[in-house]
């Protein structure tokens, strides 16, 4: 998709770059490093909830009338993550990558990247596998996997009790939109929050972005989480599309955090 040369021009956005090698530690979790009219404030997911989103049939985020959770699945992805890090940056907000696990093991400079620029990350699967196809232990091995790769690509320390991390199913044939019961419990023995979402303009497609923005805008509720793709070529053009359109309804983007400071 990118050449050498595209790739060194899209790194090249990034504006906060994280110093030394692999065992720099990675900044906490902080939110943005400066304030505009998109800014918006912390959330937390409540302490019990078990995840959030309309369409996975989860309770809402504590969102005000306005207010957008942005989170953006598959990366990191080294040909488009800095440049929708740099967009962001620019206008001064955060999103939550929701990462494969085989792509932060290849890329652990990428999630460190994520970190230090105020943003959050969660856990989307090892390599996007089709979980209505996978045994009960198959699907687990999947989960945890990419959990613990996230976790090391982020130099978490290992959990403490009772800490919890996000984890969004990979969508696909056959996967419903409202996780079986049996998901859902395997995901509570893990300490991990369902990452849903309210809309989306279904950029995966890598459609032109204004296709994708119509599509997005016309299913946006009042409040609500976004979904975006890392990975798509258009998609670096619909992320400030869609700013610019939440900036004229006079929204604000907010950082998401777990109950307790814990990250995402």
């Amino acid at each position: 998709m990118f050449g050498h040369r595209s790739l060194a021009m899209l790194a090249g956005l990034l504006t906060i770059g994280l110093a030394g090698g692999c065992a720099t530690k990675a900044p906490a979790f902080t939110g943005p490093a400066c304030s505009g009219p998109l800014t918006g404030r912390s959330v937390s997911v409540p302490a019990g909830q078990p995840g959030f989103g309309s369409v996975q049939g989860m309770p809402p985020l504590p969102l005000r009338e306005g207010e957008y959770l942005l989170t953006i699945d598959d990366g990191p992805n080294p040909a488009t993550t800095p440049a929708l890090l740099a967009t962001l940056q620019q206008r001064c907000v955060t999103a939550t990558f929701m990462l494969l696990g085989r792509n932060a093991e290849q890329h652990p400079e990428l999630v460190r990247r994520i970190i230090a620029a105020g943003s959050g990350v969660g856990s989307h699967s090892w390599d996007h596998a089709n979980f209505s196809t996978m045994s009960d232990a198959a699907r687990e091995d999947e989960i945890m996997r990419s959990v613990d790769a996230v976790d090391r690509a982020a130099q978490e320390k290992p959990r403490a009790a009772g800490e919890r991390r996000l984890f969004r199913i990979p969508g696909a044939a056959g996967v419903p939109n409202v996780p079986p019961p049996a998901w859902l419990d395997g995901l509570a023995r893990d300490r991990l929050v369902l990452a849903g979402l309210d809309a989306s303009g279904e950029d995966w497609r890598n459609d032109p972005a204004p296709v994708s923005l119509h599509r997005l805008l016309g299913r946006l509720p009042d409040r609500g989480v976004i979904l975006l793709h890392d990975g798509q070529s258009h998609t670096l053009e619909l992320l400030p599309m869609i700013l610019d359109a939440l900036q004229k309804r006079g929204a604000h983007i907010v950082t998401l955090r777990l109950a307790g400071g814990v990250r995402p």
